[in-house]
């Protein structure tokens, strides 16, 4: 025998049950998080302020680490530490570290000016960050050339909001 259904209980005809909705808002979540889909939708853009920082040259991969967690629970406060290979000498040293978030209401984030007299080319500092986004690192070097390193990050309370 069955026991009939409450009308509290019933599925209206009309929109979709709470597992589907459920399981459209995961299927977003996912895309939403993940770097490479965050990255596809706007490589221009990046490459367009890179070449900006570089002049139109294209900066060479390796000689620089870049350290900044992944997975960031506040984009209020972001630790990051930019070490690059150099001997800072007079003849060979860093000029400076750019820094970029694509996504954030001002890109360019931050120029770190260096020289032989600064010993190391290794900068540590806290950024802001609007939302899971791509941040890249670029170095300039004395010989002319170009180093840089890049970070998908996913920050899951964003700081910075348009026009503030």
């Amino acid at each position: 025998m069955s026991s009939p259904i409450s009308p509290a209980c019933a599925r209206p005809e009309a929109g979709p049950s709470r597992r589907e909705v459920m399981a459209a808002g995961a299927a977003g979540f996912a895309l939403a998080i993940s770097p490479a889909a965050a990255y596809a939708a706007a490589p221009p853009a990046l490459a367009e302020l890179i070449g900006r920082i570089t002049g139109g040259a294209v900066p060479a991969r390796g000689g620089i680490v870049f350290d900044i967690p992944q997975l960031v629970e506040n984009g209020n406060s972001v630790d990051v530490a930019i070490q690059v290979e150099s001997p800072m000498t007079e003849s060979d040293h860093v000029r400076w570290i750019h820094v970029i978030a694509e996504k954030n209401p001002y890109p360019d984030m931050a120029r770190f000016h260096l020289g032989p007299r600064s010993g190391r080319a290794d900068i540590r500092a806290t950024l802001r960050l609007a939302t899971s986004q791509k941040v890249v690192a670029i170095a300039s070097l004395s010989s002319g050339g170009y180093v840089m390193a890049d970070a998908d990050i996913v920050v899951t309370l964003s700081a910075c909001i348009d026009g503030g």
